[in-house]
């Protein structure tokens, strides 16, 4: 008898046949089982493979027996072993989020580490149907859209998810029949996580009342997948985002409908962080000031509407600058650009430095200036200003010195 964990992943065999691939490997059932079919189907597939286990440093000594299982599991069979550390308790107090945050955002970026120093095309990772349903009510709870619903996707950049289709009972049914050894995260019994309290009382009681249900949750979720690209067509170009900055012509937001003025506002915010409908309904009310404002998202990410024009960015573009120019030098690099001088004031000793309250120049407050210019709340923290002997003598954007020139930093 063919397993239904072994067909379906013969389905999935062809896109990574002939290719080199590492899989996350955390010694949970999931990732044993998808760890082991490479093992036994790699040479009929031409798959080089290697296993790459994240010690997300929550759990102590209970962290390192995971990381010495993995690392044996794969000793035993041959397999090349990637070990990666990262500090998710550390990462989530200092950007204020929530460790299964901190630990996913961290959980990647040790992967992608992996893969690159291992030369590897593609990564795997052992998500799984039940995974999918999980991700649904996870996203329902924190206030998805009809968009937003669409959960894991099968492909997302070199990342290969081969196991969507397979159900936790086809993983326990394969472990068993293989005789797989497979170690446990204690911290899965923990409801104090949202995924955990969802897996154990949401899905759990919904497989034990009629396992079917889970299919009519992940038909609702490819159609929302459906949906989303539909709206993708029609609003992707409302918005641009270069340099690290999100930007969105108010005028052109608000000539769609409030649907689509909520898709655009929750792609521009999912770039930076994970978006929930609070964040997107505070964003909108923002845009629709008249008023130039700022207001603070997660993780250090600023969104602002200035003269029609909605910007969300992370807060390190605007911080303060300060850098001085001595006597005899004719560049200075400060805040991304390279300031030219010429004249007396290559002799000169200059401050470079960014705006602060009070800064006047020649008796008129700069902020009346830049206000006066239409000049943006954004561009006004960036712009650059030439200080000599305690007086404004240049200002990018609004005041000019025909000594004073400014290009971009080649390695900005």
């Amino acid at each position: 008898m063919i397993l239904s964990f072994d067909r379906y992943m013969e389905e999935s065999a062809g896109s990574m046949a002939g290719r080199k691939v590492l899989a996350a490997f955390s010694g949970g059932k999931d990732s044993c089982a998808l760890l082991h079919w490479l093992y036994i189907n790699s040479q009929r597939l031409k798959i080089a493979f290697g296993a790459c286990h994240v010690n997300h440093m929550i759990r102590g000594e209970n962290a390192d027996r995971d990381e010495a299982f993995c690392r044996a599991f794969c000793e035993k069979r041959g397999i090349d072993f990637y070990a990666e550390k990262r500090n998710v308790p550390e990462l989530a107090s200092k950007q204020g989020q929530g460790l299964e945050h901190a630990a996913r955002k961290l959980r990647y970026e040790a992967l992608e580490a992996a893969a690159e120093r291992g030369e590897f095309e593609l990564i795997l990772t052992a998500h799984t149907r039940d995974d999918m349903a999980e991700t649904f009510f996870i996203r329902v709870f924190q206030g998805a859209s009809p968009h937003s619903l669409g959960g894991i996707r099968l492909t997302r950049g070199n990342i290969f998810r081969p196991m969507l289709k397979i159900s936790t009972e086809d993983v326990l049914e394969y472990i068993e029949k293989n005789g797989i050894e497979t170690t446990f995260d204690e911290t899965n019994l923990d409801s104090s996580y949202l995924r955990n309290w969802v897996r154990g009382e949401v899905v759990s009681e919904i497989k034990r009342y009629n396992p079917a249900f889970l299919d009519k949750v992940i038909q609702l979720m490819e159609q929302s997948a459906l949906l989303d690209a539909e709206t993708e067509k029609r609003c992707c170009g409302v918005y641009s985002h270069s340099g690290g900055v999100f930007i969105a012509e108010t005028d052109r937001l608000f000539a769609l409908s409030p649907l689509e003025q909520a898709w655009v506002v929750r792609r521009m915010l999912s770039g930076c962080f994970r978006a929930e409908k609070r964040h997107v309904d505070t964003v909108l009310a923002l845009a629709s000031e008249s008023e130039s404002a700022r207001i603070d998202l997660p993780e250090g990410y600023n969104a602002e509407c200035s003269y029609g024009r909605l910007r969300v960015f992370h807060s390190e573009l605007i911080k303060p600058v300060s850098a001085v120019k001595q006597a005899g030098e004719r560049e200075l690099t400060a805040g991304g650009r390279v300031l030219e001088f010429s004249g007396a004031l290559i002799d000169a000793e200059i401050t470079v430095r960014t705006r602060r309250n009070g800064d006047r120049i020649g008796g008129r407050k700069l902020k009346d200036i830049f206000i006066n210019s239409k000049t943006e709340l954004f561009d006004r923290d960036r712009a650059l200003i030439a200080e000599k002997d305690g007086k404004i003598i240049w200002t990018e954007r609004v005041f000019q010195n025909q000594d004073i020139s400014l290009r971009k930093a080649e390695d900005d």
